[in-house]
């Protein structure tokens, strides 16, 4: 697997009635790009160099992560059939593709569909939906190891480009540092003959009281498993399917962590610090 370089930029903030349709094109771009560019790496260096003289002087912190899993599934080949046929051979890929254009769903329209199938079948399997949750509270507890202060909040998925992501209408929090996760898990395929793979991928965001940028960090999970030769494969296995971006966002707790907050610190609040969770019962 090749290091994922570049990904493409976030849109504008855009009017809130718009957050659906920009979330939902700004998904399909970030999954293409790491399709098309051969992501794998357990980090990417980011356009923002991180200031560790400045993070490592915090002591609270107030974590926002997008509290609502969206499983995204982005085909790249179009249809199943296609799919299938590339199993065979190039030649029974191009006639699959070429009787299946007139007919097949933009690459879009089929993220947006299959994306929405794909959760309601996790959903449905009796699944806890809770990867960006669990995520979350793994991040903050590391970060009360280190006897920092945390303050867990749940809320809508941040705006903006990664250098100035911002989760509107959420004021931050009096004597508390920010920081912004955008957690990012999918399934997709490159094209007609690839198979479905998980990419995972957490972008940070730390502002200091001020609410000046001090840190800024991308993640990207190095996984390969599980893989689905068809659609009808990952729609069908949904707990190993979870269970694969599962593991992703596990093995990216620590690199996030350490590049956003440099060497071990220990702090004054100590052992002692507790995370405070807005809209989440911790029992």
């Amino acid at each position: 697997m090749k290091l994922l370089h570049t990904l493409p930029r976030s849109f504008k903030n855009m009017p809130r009635e718009d957050a659906d349709m920009r979330l939902k094109t700004l998904i399909s771009l970030l999954v293409a790009a790491a399709l098309l560019s051969g992501c794998a790496a357990n980090s990417v260096a980011p356009a923002l160099q991180t200031r560790h003289d400045a993070t490592r002087s915090i002591e609270k912190v107030e974590v926002i992560y997008n509290a609502q899993d969206q499983l995204i599934v982005t085909d790249g080949g179009g249809s199943g059939l296609t799919g299938f046929a590339g199993f065979f051979g190039p030649i029974a890929a191009l006639l699959a593709i070429s009787v299946d254009t007139g007919s097949r769903m933009t690459m879009a329209a089929r993220t947006d569909q299959r994306s929405k199938e794909f959760t309601a079948a996790v959903k449905n399997s009796g699944a806890t939906m809770a990867l960006n949750r669990q995520f979350a509270e793994r991040l903050a507890a590391r970060l009360r190891e280190s006897g920092r202060e945390v303050k867990l909040t749940p809320f809508m998925r941040a705006t903006g480009e990664h250098a100035q992501m911002q989760v509107q209408e959420l004021p931050p929090t009096p004597g508390y540092s920010t920081l912004i996760l955008r957690i990012t898990t999918s399934y997709g395929a490159a094209d007609a003959t690839s198979s479905f793979k998980p990419y995972v991928w957490v972008e940070q965001l730390l502002r200091d009281e001020k609410q000046s940028v001090v840190g800024q960090t991308l993640q990207v999970a190095d996984v390969s498993e599980p893989t689905y030769l068809l659609y009808d494969g990952l729609l069908k296995d949904t707990a190993g399917a979870r269970e694969g971006l599962k593991r992703g966002l596990d093995q990216i707790v620590q690199p996030a962590y350490v590049e956003m907050f440099g060497e071990e610190v220990l702090h004054k609040a100590g052992a002692a610090a507790v995370t405070q969770t807005a809209g989440i019962d911790t029992k």
